[in-house]
């Protein structure tokens, strides 16, 4: 039994359950949650810890996450842990909440940039570092084991097991630590925060209604970053946010007016109903958007043509090049940066942490470690100060920090932040509505897909080095290799582990993108043969 997916467990929130084996069910066949569930999920967890050792929990601003983060409570006192709850936080505030602590596990509520019908459980072990298969299928096993038995808990008892034994301020210890951040980058990247890439009237910042919508543009101010918001504190990642935004996403002068569905974009429409604004220069930096539990960031910057999304590719590209220092990366296989980097991971920014955390390993230093992981949704993992143990450090996505490191980054390279020496072309699309239980990277619908690639790209000049590649952490990943003319060809199809879809997306070295039509081509190709096989 598998419980958990790309990133920790995430479901459209439903009522509780009578009983374990409902509460499972609707999670495996319906994408379901249940506060009973989460009771469920704190016991698995609780199992896995000794007694009196310490679990911090964070949530997201969802309406009902209350009762999941009360049901997880519950669960984890019936296995004799103590619970500190961090209150309302982005991601990365759980995270150094729960190191600031020494606790033996931090767990945030959240279901990330899914609608706010979803909640969801992220977990982290007692470094600072989201949890790997291994550990999740050790929760998942407690949990089918305590399904299974007869041990129903009056609800006098669950009252009086739902409070926590502490509570701390999360916020404030994300905001301290930073504060540590901000100096680190300031010296790592030597670049500094004056005269940025931005325009007089400030960058446009779109907190996607998570709880740096209260704090985040008056800091950012104050440390001298103009900003104002376009946030909307009661639609968490409700048409906003960088889930509402594709890495590839750009629009021309003209049809910028049309855009009425994205907060950020629909904003700065406003701003350029006769084109660009007297007080913007082409390259300038006019918007990011964080997502709903802040642990990723998008950009926008102006060009020629009118506005386009910055994804994480080109800003950890211009973090690596403008860091003037030997950098080690990570990304993920649906980045154009994965075609020639020190690590090519699955897809989820636990994977970019735990390729990085070896180099991690073998530092003690006063000085931010030079490491950078990638995803194209604007997850960047960079390395973290401990907030106790000096001179230790742990990695995190933080879409703040994103936001920090990058501005400084493009600083340096002039405003000509598409000048990446390492990009490549790339393009994804999504089939929604699938049932993913059709597709697991080998069966007969994976063979129909390989053999219509190897078809089509066999046209497109000398094409050799054909490989069907396995990467640790992908379970039905179907990622096809070659050359052509010599130079690089990635093509991957997955199953979303978060949401109900399955990805397909190609990739192409900088050399070989004159044949992004032809790979268009094939996208559709590929797009249109999935929706026949997996929604049928």
């Amino acid at each position: 039994m598998q419980l958990f997916g790309t990133d920790g467990i995430r479901g459209e929130i439903s009522e509780s359950q009578s009983d374990d084996s409902s509460a499972i069910a609707s999670l495996i066949e319906n994408r379901q949650v249940s506060p009973r569930l989460f009771r469920l999920i704190g016991e698995g967890i609780g199992a896995t810890l000794t007694s009196d050792t310490e679990v911090v929990i964070g949530w997201d601003p969802r309406p009902r996450n209350h009762e999941f983060v009360q049901g997880l409570t519950q669960g984890l006192h019936l296995r004799g842990v103590k619970v500190t709850w961090a209150g309302e936080v982005a991601t990365p505030g759980l995270q150094v909440s729960m190191l600031s602590r020494g606790a033996s596990l931090g767990c945030m509520v959240t279901a990330s940039h899914n609608p706010v019908s979803d909640t969801g459980v992220k977990i982290f072990d007692s470094k600072g570092f989201k949890t790997m298969p291994e550990y999740e299928s050790q929760i998942c096993d407690v949990i089918a084991k305590l399904s299974s038995e007869e041990r129903e808990v009056d609800q006098p008892e669950l009252l009086r097991i739902s409070t926590p034994d502490h509570e701390i301020d999360g916020n404030q210890l994300h905001l301290e630590i930073l504060e540590k951040r901000f100096e680190q980058i300031k010296f790592c990247l030597a670049k500094g925060f004056e005269d940025l890439n931005i325009p007089s009237d400030g960058i446009a910042i779109d907190t996607s209604g998570g709880t740096a919508e209260k704090w985040l543009v008056d800091w950012l101010n104050l440390k001298g970053i103009p900003s104002y918001s376009v946030g909307n504190p009661d639609k968490l990642n409700e048409n906003c946010g960088a889930g509402g935004l594709s890495p590839t996403d750009e629009w021309t002068w003209g049809n910028l007016e049309k855009q009425k569905e994205h907060l950020l974009i629909s904003t700065l429409a406003v701003k350029c109903s006769n084109g660009m604004p007297v007080e913007w220069n082409h390259g300038d930096i006019v918007g990011a958007a964080l997502d709903g539990d802040g642990d990723r960031c998008l950009l926008v910057e102006t060009t020629e043509q009118g506005l386009r999304v910055i994804d994480g590719d080109r800003m950890a590209d211009a973090i690596i090049r403008s860091g003037g220092e030997h950098w080690k990366l990570a990304a993920s296989i649906e980045t154009d940066l994965g075609l020639e980097v020190d690590y090519q991971t699955a897809v989820g920014d636990r994977w970019l942490s735990a390729a990085l955390s070896p180099s991690l390993d073998l530092l003690s230093c006063e000085n931010m470690p030079t490491l950078v992981g990638s995803e194209d949704s604007g997850h960047l993992v960079l390395a973290a100060p401990h907030p106790i143990l000096e001179e230790n450090w742990s990695l995190v996505g933080d879409g703040i920090v994103t936001l920090l490191a990058s501005l400084t980054a493009f600083k340096g390279l002039s405003g000509d932040s598409n000048n990446c020496f390492k990009r490549g072309w790339k393009k994804r699309v999504s089939i929604k509505g699938v049932d993913r239980k059709k597709w697991d990277g080998k069966n007969e619908n994976a063979i129909e897909i390989e053999e219509l690639v190897n078809r089509v790209v066999s046209n497109w000049g000398d094409v050799s080095e054909w490989k069907n590649s396995d990467i640790s952490g992908e379970t039905s990943l179907l990622l096809l290799e070659a050359t052509v003319d010599g130079q690089a060809l990635s093509i991957g199809v997955r199953n979303s582990g978060t949401e109900q879809k399955t990805n397909a997306s190609i990739r192409l070295s900088p050399e070989i993108a004159h044949l992004s039509e032809n790979a268009l081509e094939l996208l559709n190709m590929i797009e249109e043969e999935l929706s026949l096989r997996l929604k049928q």
